[in-house]
């Protein structure tokens, strides 16, 4: 196996982040950099293990004929042939566009299509013959590489250990001359937006974005040997790929935890034993309901929480106090256990935290740092380092300006943001003004003290809790194109999925089951409507689909569904949270008991 050559790099600072994996591999060596949970089974990879293979999957590209800057996608799951392809194509200066293996055959179209790859990772035979299926489709496509599955012969594909094998006979030494010849100001990465009010945008980011946004304007610093940063995300997600490249940046050694949510082992968390987590505000959820569900954790949390909301009442007494410091100690201790006994802050991203885990983690001392980004920022623009402080996301950056426009509008503007839409000029305008600052949609306010708050936002959009942003508007409408559907609102901002409102056209219902109208019941009318939702739900995203819904008796007041002179349909989504808190709760409470987040 060819030795990467890093050896140039050790005296000139590198300017872009293949540069510095590779300076990373020179100095840790034979350090772990990579452990990849799946269930029992650890796969445990070196950096210069790592390295050798980065090194020859990007040699195998160029001798393929893949000229620099053409696109590469990586559609496949968790894998440390999924890691090797990210870094592999950022090195080697051909932009990826990481594309999750969910999304529908024509989204998947639409996104390879744009971008015009020239070549894509995906997992598997499944993977394979379905993109070697809409291959007709994607001229620009030349290339298929096969991850998992080694022995696999396909037409036009190439398994890993065969791209592997194909960069061993390159020599060593181009290496060094491509890592130059990629500059901080090349195109990175293209990272698509939702295509729900339409064609996919795809979120440039340059070398420098990426390293402007691991930095955060400071000096990059190695991480001490026994740090263990644990992903529990998929690494489709923008925050665990973030959480990646910055163990690449700081040389931290990284547990990547495959199975997550309804899925997660609390025991795997532990016996990974990290010193600090990312996480999405779901998974943290399903964790905490799995630790409190032990022993008699939930009536020390109830009681500690009641004691708490004493305490800001007033009330002080000795043997509260007691009591309160007691139950904090216990169940700190009984967290600690949990996530393996080393834990130092647990990170989240995506969307915004339930305010009661936030207090929990705050009383115990553990700091949950919750962080502000959009995909056009990088994903992280500030975060809340020390603090816990519900409604508080923490200050910007160093290296990033925030401020207030005079309607309100958060706007961002500093190194990490996009240049752009890929070949999407009008929407680039519509974002990004003269003077650089990007207009992120969100209504904030600046705390005194410098910490930002988001107190709303411009556009109509929900951010679920496992960090998907979802259109509402587009779902709301196809809905109501449904004959049998009168009415729709979409709840699910903030929240494990999306569910709906529903007001039905009952007499047509009643037609429809052949009875009369005044017989008809809930339970009939829901039979129905799941049924039409089914159909609706095949045309959608797997994120988008509206998994629940609620029958409602009477149609929805002015204040909360207005319709203007050119049928432009306004919902007022704070009356709906409103108005409607019963109805919500249903949708959502048997989540929290039942499935647990």
């Amino acid at each position: 196996m060819n030795a990467p050559v890093t050896s140039q790099y050790r005296d000139t600072p590198p300017r872009h982040l293949g540069g510095v994996f590779f300076d990373r591999v020179g100095r840790l060596g034979e350090r772990t950099f990579i452990r990849l949970q799946r269930g029992d089974r650890c796969d445990e990879i070196s950096w210069r293990d790592f390295g050798s293979k980065v090194q020859s999957v990007l040699l195998a590209l160029r001798a393929l004929g893949l000229a620099p800057g053409s696109a590469v996608a990586i559609i496949g799951e968790n894998s440390i042939e999924w890691l090797c392809a990210d870094l592999a194509t950022l090195a080697g200066g051909f932009p990826n566009v990481v594309i999750s293996p969910a999304l529908s055959d024509a989204m998947l179209l639409k996104m390879l299509g744009h971008s015009r790859c020239r070549a894509a990772f995906v997992q598997g035979a499944a993977g394979a013959g379905r993109l070697l299926n809409l291959k007709g489709q994607l001229p620009a496509l030349q290339w298929i590489f096969v991850m998992g599955e080694n022995d696999l012969v396909l037409p036009d594909a190439l398994s890993f250990q065969q791209l592997i094998d194909r960069g061993r006979q390159s020599a060593a030494e181009r290496l060094g001359e491509i890592l130059q010849s990629v500059h901080p100001n090349d195109l990175a990465t293209i990272m698509y937006t939702s295509g729900s009010t339409g064609a996919p945008k795809g979120v440039m980011r340059t070398h420098e974005n990426l390293l402007s946004n691991i930095t955060n304007g400071a000096e990059l610093e190695l991480s001490k040997p026994e740090e263990l940063f644990v992903i529990v995300l998929n690494l489709n997600h923008l925050y665990g790929r973030f959480g990646f490249l910055k163990s690449v940046a700081t040389g931290r050694t990284t547990a990547i935890v495959e199975a997550t949510e309804l899925a997660l082992d609390l025991k795997l968390i532990e016996s990974v034993g990290g010193t600090s987590m990312a996480v999405v505000p779901r998974v943290m959820e399903r964790i905490w309901n799995l630790i409190l569900d032990q022993a008699n954790n939930r009536e020390r949390w109830e009681r500690l929480e009641k004691l708490d909301q004493r305490k800001s009442g007033g009330g002080r007494g000795d043997p509260e106090q007691r009591e309160f410091d007691e139950l904090r100690t216990a169940l700190k201790e009984v967290v600690r256990k949990a996530l393996g006994g080393r834990i130092k802050y647990i990170s989240y991203g995506g969307a915004a935290m339930a305010p009661r885990i936030m207090r929990f983690f705050e009383l115990i001392r553990i700091p949950l740092i919750g962080s502000y980004g959009s995909t056009e920022c990088g994903g992280v623009t500030l975060c809340g380092l020390g603090e816990n402080r519900p409604g508080s996301l923490g200050k910007p950056f160093p290296n990033v300006e925030v401020r207030i426009a005079g309607d309100g509008e958060l706007l961002v503007r500093g190194p990490t943001v996009t240049p752009g839409y890929f070949q999407d000029q009008a929407a680039t305008r519509e974002v990004l003004d003269a003077d650089g600052w990007f207009h992120t949609g969100d209504l904030g306010a600046i705390d005194p003290d410098g910490s930002l708050r988001i107190v709303g936002r411009k556009k109509d959009v929900f951010y679920c809790s496992d960090g998907s942003n979802i259109y509402p508007g587009h779902i709301e409408m196809l809905l109501e194109n449904d004959p049998l559907v009168r009415q729709a609102i979409l709840v699910g901002d903030h929240r494990p999925f999306i569910a709906a409102l529903l007001v039905p056209e009952r007499k047509k219902i009643a037609a429809e089951l052949t009875k009369q109208e005044s017989r008809l019941t809930d339970d009939d009318i829901a039979a129905v409507l799941y049924t039409r939702l089914a159909q609706i739900n095949s045309r959608l995203e797997e994120v988008e689909r509206v998994r629940k819904m609620v029958v409602m008796q009477d149609e929805f007041p002015a204040e909360v569904r207005s319709v203007s002179a050119f049928q432009k349909i306004k919902i007022d989504r704070k009356a709906v949270e409103e108005r409607y808190q019963k109805e919500i709760s249903s949708i959502y409470l048997p989540a929290v008991k039942g499935e647990r987040g």
